[in-house]
């Protein structure tokens, strides 16, 4: 047996497997050794000897090992090649009951995927055997690897784990950088043969060996192999392992229903243990996050502080007092503030005295904290019934009975508005702006609907209003006639009341330009938000205004008119404001 194989024959008989035994704390070499011991011979048959998990968890931190046996391998070659090895393994979720006749693909979903860390030194067992052809070995290579579960995409009725394992080996990663390569004879290539090799044994050569290559004489092919290189190997068949969720968690939120300047929302954690278990469930770890804001656990009190000890079935809700931390805009009513909130989860299942799983939920959801309109408007009275009644009126500041123009102080810089498509929308743009510069304001639109939408966003100009008083017909000298011409009728109009008419028209002067002509939003999913600008040029001094800004929901056709927008003020850019 040579004592380094070429990189193409040290995977030439390696038979790949993976085993999850059920220990977490197993001595497999102790196990391994005691199953050659008693006579196993195949890799299967060996892992047969060590007690295997047969029920596993969605979200569960399993640890699978992988065992590679290779055959005849010397101490040098096993040193030289394990490190030019690369180690995959995948987790399929699939249903064995599938049947191959009525499905020739299987169904299956990639849970996992993970490679072995080449930093870590694997466990390493050799057994030497006698055979018919004389002494030889199997070497059991095993390295560790965490896998985690996580719940497939698809729909599986009766789901298992089959875990696959593939091994590479890379020989260009061991060659040295900064060796020169060899311009006659490659490196693992054999030699010519020696045509004087016969003349070895004369003993009238004693000192040296006679050497004459045939290469010197003719063109010698160099010797080949019969079969092709090995440099992959992968596990042919697995062992589907059922898995069942554990456990299964939600969250949900109410707001309280009083007006304050800070609002609060009250959100209820539930942990409920699946009645496929028939052992404790202990949830150690409960934590949440808010990105911008503050949380108060109100369910501190004995027996709902981790680690709470749950049978199968028992449903535990753990209750939270969200508040958000409000920056630097002075009105937050009229802002639409989202803030994200981060769950972890994190539970012990106890199977038994050596083997304790653990599992781990970890998701994000999106908190609204935009104030609530006025409770107190309350609900429309049964002698009053209209079809496009709001559900409740804003609370603004700024609602006083005053006479004249708004001050510059009390411009808004903010608009928020409620649509009856279940869409909310908000303005934000500067008050202040210069005549003949354009600026823009920021859109940001929320999906509090149940379905998807797609919005287009048209921006309607203000017209001027046509006089309400119409003109007042007066007697034309053309159409006074004597009493003596009264077979004459008289004039309908005269060319003097047109022109005069005609005089009096003002031109419709554009204060106000929209300069973003096709807006698109979405599609947008439900409780999703989407934000885009909407720019604009002034071309008139003192307050302008659009009439509206009109959203047409793109797939029915329904229009909504936003009227309640920011206040926009145009100044000169000559004089100093």
């Amino acid at each position: 047996m040579p004592s380094l194989e070429i990189p193409g024959e040290f995977l030439r008989h390696a038979v790949l497997d993976t085993v999850v035994p059920h220990a977490s704390n197993i001595d497999l070499e102790v196990a391994l050794t005691s199953a050659l011991e008693e006579g196993a011979d195949d890799l299967s048959d060996v892992l047969s000897h060590i007690s295997q998990r047969s029920l596993l968890f969605f979200d569960e931190f399993c640890t699978a090992r992988v065992v590679l046996r290779l055959s005849n391998c010397s101490e040098a070659s096993v040193k030289h090649h394990l490190p030019l090895l690369e180690l995959r393994v995948d987790a399929f979720a699939i249903d064995p009951a599938e049947s191959v006749a009525e499905n020739p693909t299987p169904t299956r979903d990639l849970i996992f995927s993970g490679v072995v860390s080449g930093k870590e030194d694997p466990l390493v067992v050799v057994n030497e055997f006698e055979g018919d052809t004389g002494t030889g070995n199997h070497v059991y290579v095993i390295w560790s690897i965490e896998a985690f579960l996580k719940r497939p995409r698809i729909r599986i009725q009766y789901p298992s784990i089959l875990f696959i394992a593939s091994a590479s080996l890379n020989p260009s990663q061991g060659r040295n950088p900064d060796s020169r390569e060899d311009d006659y004879l490659p490196t693992m290539v054999p030699a010519s043969t020696n045509i004087l090799q016969p003349l070895s044994a004369d003993k009238a050569f004693k000192k040296t060996d006679p050497f004459l290559p045939a290469s010197r004489l003719l063109r010698v092919v160099p010797a080949t192999y019969s079969e092709d290189p090995i440099y992959n190997v992968q596990q042919q068949s697995g062992h589907p392992i059922r898995v069942v969720p554990a456990a299964s968690a939600r969250i949900r939120y109410s707001r309280l229903n009083s007006y304050s300047g800070r609002p609060t929302t009250v959100a209820s954690l539930d942990f409920e243990v699946t009645p496929f278990l028939d052992c404790d469930v202990v949830l150690d770890k409960a934590d949440l996050k808010l990105s911008d804001g503050t949380i108060e656990t109100l369910s501190n009190v004995p027996g709902l502080i981790p680690p709470i000890t749950c049978r199968p079935r028992d449903d535990v809700t753990l209750v939270y007092k969200l508040t958000p931390e409000y920056g630097p805009e002075p009105n937050p009513s009229t802002t639409v503030m989202i803030s994200i909130l981060h769950i972890s989860l994190e539970a012990v299942i106890n199977l038994s005295d050596d083997c304790q799983p653990r599992i781990s939920m970890q998701w994000s959801t999106n908190i609204d904290f935009s104030l609530v309109l006025n409770p107190t408007f309350g609900g429309p009275s049964p002698a009053l019934q209209r079809n496009n009644r709001p559900a409740s009126l804003p609370m603004t500041p700024n609602q006083g009975n005053a006479t004249g123009p708004p001050s510059r102080s009390s411009l808004r810089e903010r608009a928020y508005s409620v649509t009856d498509l279940g869409v909310t929308i908000s303005f934000a743009g500067p008050v202040s702006v210069e005549v003949g510069k354009p600026f823009s304001w920021s859109v940001f639109i929320v999906n509090r609907s149940t379905v998807p939408r797609k919005f287009a966003m048209v921006a309607l100009p203000r017209r001027k209003r046509a006089d309400p008083r119409g003109h007042v017909a007066r007697p034309s000298s053309s159409s006074i006639s004597s009493p003596k011409e009264d077979q004459v009728a008289e004039a309908v109009t005269d060319d003097n009341i047109v022109h005069a008419m005609q005089k009096s028209v003002a031109g419709q002067e554009a204060e106000l330009i929209c300069l973003s002509t096709d807006i698109r939003v979405g599609p947008l999913l439900p409780g999703t938000c989407h934000s885009t600008e909407l720019k604009l040029l002034p071309l008139a001094l003192g307050s302008l205004h659009l009439e509206a800004v009109r959203l047409v929901d793109v797939n029915t056709n329904e229009t909504t008119d936003i009227r309640d927008l920011p206040d926009i003020f145009a100044s000169d850019s000559r004089v100093p404001s």
